[in-house]
């Protein structure tokens, strides 16, 4: 993966200080103090291992695959438009650049490439109020669990996006906030290896989410071994959908195309 010396040499490799940069999107930020809201980090973002579409870029999906995760263009300010073409800047720029704008500063000329999120100054106060508006922390889910309510959440772990050890995070703290035994009783988390944030080139995950969450709500049928399947990277191939922190495993025959020759396995 690195180029030799460490140099820019093309784009088939990567220099010292784009790998640099790639180990800060998947490092933790981390805030001291905590913001309002008490969170102490921000989970890394799932580079190493995203989706980033196909070498040739051959797939339909191909603009949306860039949109979502590093995009084409580096940031800048003004923020460059997103282009319907190939070109793009990643779509958590452009999150980052109208909240500092828009919500930290309410100035639209605000430059929000220089607003460090650790290092806040002036702005510490306002974002300590934004955070405190959001229900975050909130991991007491019994009044919902108590009315019936179920819970299916799925994450693809090549989500450029969203990170999924943000995902992880605030399920473990569900689970020990209420205890395991009652969290089971209304909520399943499944984590898709090769799915990227909505869509994906390499695992374009299709799953009847809906079907399971009306069996088990309606009906009590709690959510069995559930199938997901791929509709573009290989179109028709099926993988289990393992509950976290479960995967699924090559069972070591078998056609490797089929759910039915793999395994939720937790090593």
């Amino acid at each position: 993966m690195r180029c030799e010396g460490g140099a820019d040499t093309g784009n088939q490799c990567l220099s010292d200080a784009q790998i640099r940069a790639m180990k800060v999107f998947a490092s933790d930020i981390i805030f001291k103090p905590p913001v309002g809201s008490g969170e102490v980090r921000h989970a890394g973002f799932n580079t190493w291992g995203v989706d980033l579409g196909r070498p040739a870029g051959d797939s339909k999906l191909q603009a949306t695959v860039n949109y979502l995760n590093l995009g084409s263009i580096a940031p800048a300010y003004p923020m460059p438009p997103n282009p319907a073409g190939s070109q793009s800047v990643p779509y958590h720029a452009g999150f980052w650049d109208q909240w500092a704008r828009y919500f930290i500063t309410q100035d639209p000329a605000f430059n929000s490439l220089s607003l460090d999120p650790t290092r806040p100054g002036k702005w510490r106060k306002r974002i300590n109020e934004l955070t405190r508006l959001q229900d975050i922390n909130q991991t007491d889910l019994s009044a919902f669990a108590d009315r019936g309510g179920k819970l299916l959440i799925a994450h693809g772990v090549a989500d450029g996006l969203v990170p999924t050890r943000a995902t992880e995070d605030y399920v473990r703290r569900v689970r020990a906030t209420m205890g395991k035994q009652k969290a089971d009783q209304f909520l399943r988390y499944y984590e898709i290896p090769g799915y990227g944030h909505a869509i994906s080139t390499v695992f374009n995950a299709s799953w009847d989410s809906l079907g399971a969450l009306e069996n088990w709500v309606e009906k009590g049928v709690e959510p069995g071994p559930q199938v997901v399947a791929d509709t573009a990277g290989v179109p028709g191939r099926t993988r289990p959908l393992c509950e976290y922190p479960t995967w699924p495993r090559y069972t070591g025959s078998g056609d490797v195309n089929r759910a039915a020759s793999f395994e939720c396995a937790r090593q």
